[in-house]
């Protein structure tokens, strides 16, 4: 595999990125393509599909084109209908009871995890019951049918993969192209490096480390600060704590250092984090028991520095940092700040369509929150003036069915399937120290 190149490929994927490395891989190794507009959306869930095709490029297979007609809902002469027969007729991937294979499904971890295993050719041996026991994941039964996968993965390296930490795997949470592209880098590695072992000890003692619950909340960041790798090299941390807190920390090479904390009640926050050593992307997600939610908000860089100034709903949040240079050391400080009144999902200010909606980001007002709702398939354009120095982010949430790759985009007309959306209006080049006003539009 080539290595990381010297500048980011694609505008959503910049330097420092969690899953930069992997994706940039891979577009190289020709598995994966971006968007015809130049994105690559790592956020956006992978359907069954689409990682199949994934896995054959990968694999360097290629699907017998005799390979028709093995399922009622897989359209004949589809791009994806000789992947789908083929990897049925070699038993890579079954149906569903119902006799249909469903190829718009978004995949979850899980099932990604055996159709990885099942056409890289990765080795899945059955396991004893300690072995069960050392994947210790508070939603991993020790008796389901994807523990043996579990298990393989953390012993051979495929996992973990970066913001993949805690007590909880969330095996049914829809897996993103970033993920997707993580995971099969992995599993390619492990085809690629000799002496592959599935079945020492050491693995599995490296399985329960990395599973180690993050989520007992204590007085201090540096009290509870985990790992969530499961070999000795680079390391993402995870630190419990809880909201508002001051520390400092230390990155391990390029690895991202997460705080999770939890909220009670609706809680506006201002949060610093600062670099000494070149820049730090912020994240905040807003946590729940299926993976990490649809809700979440992308930090202000300026410098060397990354701003937060969020409202956020009671519940479990995790803080993510990750550093443009290898082993810079940086300092966090948090506090409650009251903002604007448009400051996050729950204070988002309703769009109605053709009624244009004129505002300002006032100076040290990060972001401006906006909600719309489609009743039902249609093509729109939401439109955004001052483009250049004014970011705009369209959010479909849970309720939204998203087929493909593509995602909706400011600017661009889009066929909106029915549900919610929500858009995040945030500083692009400008100095939050600065005045900018725009104007949002549904057409």
């Amino acid at each position: 595999m080539s290595g990381v190149a010297s500048a980011a490929i694609f505008p959503d994927v910049p330097d420092g990125h969690i899953f930069q490395q992997p994706i940039e891989n891979l577009v190289g190794s020709s598995v994966l393509n971006g968007n015809p507009d130049g994105q690559f959306y790592p956020n956006n869930a992978v359907n069954r599909a689409e990682l199949l095709k994934m896995l054959y490029k990968a694999a360097g297979k290629t699907p017998d084109p005799s390979s028709v007609k093995c399922f009622p809902d897989v359209e004949p002469g589809s791009w994806y209908e000789m992947f789908v027969c083929d990897a049925a007729a070699n038993s890579y991937v079954n149906g569903y009871p119902d006799g249909t294979f469903q190829p718009g499904k978004f995949v979850n971890r899980v099932e990604a995890l055996k159709m990885i295993m099942n056409i890289l050719g990765i080795s899945v041996d059955e396991i004893d019951i300690g072995a069960r026991e050392a994947v210790k994941f508070v939603d991993v039964s020790v008796s389901a049918w994807y523990t043996k996968y579990l298990y393989t993965a953390y012993t051979t390296n495929i996992l973990p993969i970066a913001g993949m930490d805690g007590s909880r795997f969330y095996p049914e949470s829809p897996l993103t192209r970033g993920e997707a592209a993580a995971m099969v880098y992995n599993a390619i590695v492990v085809e690629l490096n000799a002496g592959r072992s599935t079945s020492s000890s050491s693995s599995a003692s490296s399985v329960e480390s990395s599973s180690t619950s993050t989520d007992t909340s204590t007085s201090t960041a540096s009290e509870s600060s985990t790992s969530s790798t499961a070999n000795t090299g680079p390391t993402d941390t995870t630190v419990s704590t809880s909201f508002p807190f001051d520390t400092s920390g230390k990155f391990d090479d390029k690895q991202s250092y997460s705080y999770t904390f939890s909220t009670t009640q609706t809680t506006t926050g201002f949060i610093e984090v600062e670099a000494q050593t070149g820049a730090v992307t912020c994240r905040l997600y807003l946590l729940k028991e299926s993976g990490f939610a649809d809700e979440y908000y992308l930090g202000h860089q300026e410098g060397s520095r990354c701003y937060l100034h969020t409202t956020m709903r009671a519940g479990d949040y995790q803080l993510q940092l990750q550093p443009t240079v290898a082993d810079a050391t940086f300092t966090v400080e948090t506090t409650e700040k009251a903002g604007d009144g448009n400051d996050g999902y729950i204070q988002a200010s309703r769009l109605l369509k053709g009624n244009p909606k004129t505002s300002e980001l006032a100076i040290n007002d990060i972001a401006d929150y906006y909600i719309f709702t489609i009743s039902s398939e249609q093509s729109h354009t939401l439109e955004i003036t001052n483009a250049l120095e004014i970011n705009c982010v369209i959010f479909p949430m849970d309720d939204v069915d998203l087929f493909g790759f593509s995602s909706p985009e400011c600017n661009k007309s889009y066929s909106y399937p029915p549900g919610t959306y929500y858009v995040a209006i945030n500083r692009s080049i400008a100095s939050k120290t600065s005045k900018k006003t725009y104007t949002l539009t549904l057409r």
